[in-house]
């Protein structure tokens, strides 16, 4: 494509030709190939320098800076840009003909709920007999096809490539998860959305945004900017009426509206409900009609998603059979409230939970199961938000019965310093370090910590290990380890079971 139709009526500045044929979009200077545009955004000068030198090297053919800086003009085009990030949106919407354009997107946003909400859209499009389509947290799925990514919401490129995959594929709608950073940055900008969801908004990413106020605005652009201007027809805004965050989405949002909520007045909401061990029964009330569902997730918030889900379905037409019969098939996603094993009649599980709002969410639900005792092994990440810290804390104090509070990933940060932040929450509670039943207990070897949490549960205990869920490495300084609680569990378990044996 021509790099003066990839860039036209962006506000640029360009030196050289722009009647210069390009091959394709780059930001990583490691991947270009000869004749690539490159975009060059790493945040540090002597950095970004490199990366252009590399991407030369490598043949760039072009290279979008935000301010030239150097002492010479670069051997290729250059292209000066107050927002790199966002003429790459623009860039890759037009290489890749605005693949947003040939099927339904379905954005989903919010603190919590975003993986479960976008799994269950792709089982209810699969239970329709549709090729179902994910970009979100675990990865893009085409079909049955997995491809890994490092991000919840890929750069622009990535995404309108995964896209354009989709269309090749038959893939008619796409549940895509679009976090806050993601639209802060404008990584999104360009997609034409049929219809967004809005889970909930608690605390998180506040080392980015500064504030919950700034936070929920980054999330609210989905609804008021870029739905509002999408070129799909009749888009539409899902949201929670039920939720104060949910309602000022739903009267920021342009286009129609469909609400849900765990009672009425709502669009789509439960009449009678069921949470169990087993999962969630319920009868849902439609407009002009009652849906009966079966679900094997647990807990009120998984409810939450699966209204959230259905509601979707329900203002995007599909089929209620498809509806019923994709949440019954729907096992969850992969480390959501994932059960691992069943231990002398005690319930195993694992959960993304590193977040307030998202770990009180599940030990709150997981309390109204009725456990013996409710047993919560958890921690917080290094190099992040340290103000959740003591929040997270106290939250497991005043939900779990045992609280065991043990290593995330602590990146760069001294683990027990981290340690000692999140116990100050435990102590604010009321509770003392090692004193039994109503107190806490630190190990900060995350393994050893289940372990000991392992050797505790009885018949009737519950064991939650939140923080990590789907992850299966730990990030101890610069390095990354492998390490998933889930195979951890499984070692300790079998490790117990030649015990015994012997």
């Amino acid at each position: 494509m021509k790099l003066d139709t990839l860039i036209a009526d962006s506000g640029h500045v360009v030196s050289g030709s722009s009647n210069a044929d390009i091959t394709g979009i780059c930001y990583d200077s490691r991947r270009v190939e000869n004749g690539n545009i490159f975009f060059a955004m790493a945040r540090d000068a002597e950095q970004n320098q490199n990366n252009i030198d590399e991407a030369l090297s490598r043949g760039a053919r072009a290279v979008v800076v935000r301010r030239w800086s150097g002492a010479s003009r670069p051997a290729a085009i250059l292209i000066e840009s107050e927002r790199p990030r966002r003429l790459m949106g623009l860039a890759a919407a037009r290489f890749y003909n605005r693949p947003s354009r040939g099927l339904d997107l379905i954005g989903v946003t919010g603190t919590s709920g975003k993986t479960t909400s976008t799994w269950l859209l792709a089982s209810i499009f699969a239970a329709a007999g549709e090729v179902p389509g994910v970009i979100g947290t675990l990865g893009i799925r085409i079909g049955d096809r997995h491809i890994a990514t490092e991000l919840t919401t890929p750069e622009a490129v990535d995404f309108e490539s995964a896209l354009a995959e989709m269309v090749r594929a038959g893939v008619h709608r796409a549940a895509t998860e679009i976090s806050s950073i993601g639209l802060a940055e404008g990584r999104v900008d360009e997609l034409d959305f049929r219809a967004c969801l809005f889970t909930n908004l608690g605390r998180d990413h506040l080392d980015y945004h500064h504030s919950v106020d700034d936070y929920f605005a980054a999330k609210l652009r989905l609804f008021d900017e870029l739905l509002a201007a999408s070129h799909r027809p009749d888009p539409v805004a899902v949201a929670p009426a039920d939720d104060p965050y949910g309602k000022q989405v739903l009267e920021a949002a342009g286009g129609r509206k469909v609400s849900f909520a765990l009672e009425p007045p709502a669009d789509v909401y439960p009449l009678r409900y069921e949470l169990g061990l087993q999962g969630i029964r319920a009868s849902v009330q439609l407009p002009g009609r009652v849906i009966e569902l079966d679900s094997p997730l647990l807990g009120n918030f998984n409810l939450l998603n699966i209204l959230g889900a259905v509601a979707v379905s329900e203002a995007l037409g599909i089929d209620d059979g498809a509806v019923v019969e994709g949440v019954r098939r729907c096992p969850g996603a992969p480390g959501r409230l994932e059960v691992v094993a069943r231990p002398r009649g005690a319930v195993v599980m694992v959960d993304y939970a590193h977040k307030p709002d998202a770990l009180g969410a599940v030990l709150d639900a997981l309390r109204k199961l009725g456990p013996k005792r409710l047993i919560c092994v958890f921690g917080c990440g290094g190099d992040r938000d340290r103000g959740k810290r003591p929040i997270m804390g106290e939250i497991a104090a005043r939900l779990a019965d045992v609280a065991l509070l043990t290593s995330d990933n602590p990146r760069t940060e001294d683990p027990l310093k981290i340690i000692a932040e999140v116990e100050a929450g435990l102590i604010s509670a009321g509770l003392k370090r090692d004193a039994g039943t109503g107190g806490y207990m630190v190990e900060a070897d995350r393994r050893a910590a289940i372990g000991l949490a392992l050797s505790m549960a009885g018949a009737g205990d519950m064991i939650v290990i939140a923080g990590k869920g789907h992850e299966d490495y730990q990030i101890i300084g610069k390095r990354k380890f492998h390490f998933d609680d889930r195979e951890v569990v499984r070692e300790f378990l079998q490790t117990q079971q030649e015990d015994v044996g012997a």
